[in-house]
């Protein structure tokens, strides 16, 4: 099973990326490593707020929530 994971910088650029079940909890990890400042988002649940605050995390669970993606390919086969 994959998943979409969304990274959102406090400028409101956002990175998406699908990932395998396998790699989720290591992405995760990276995420809250190497991008603290980032909120990061699972399969449309935030799992780390970044810099942005309550109000913005409801805006962006929102727009997320519409969003359409492709999970038949994973973006990240492997993290080291």
């Amino acid at each position: 099973m994959n998943h979409a994971t969304v990274r959102v910088y406090n400028n409101d650029s956002i990175e998406v990326v699908i990932v395998k079940e396998e790699n989720l909890e290591r992405l995760i990890k990276y995420n809250n490593e190497n991008r603290p400042g980032c909120a990061f988002f699972v399969d449309g649940q935030c799992k780390q707020n970044g810099y942005l605050d309550e109000e913005r995390i409801r805006e962006w669970t929102d727009k997320i929530s519409k969003m359409k993606f492709n999970l038949s390919v994973s973006r990240i086969d492997f993290l080291n």
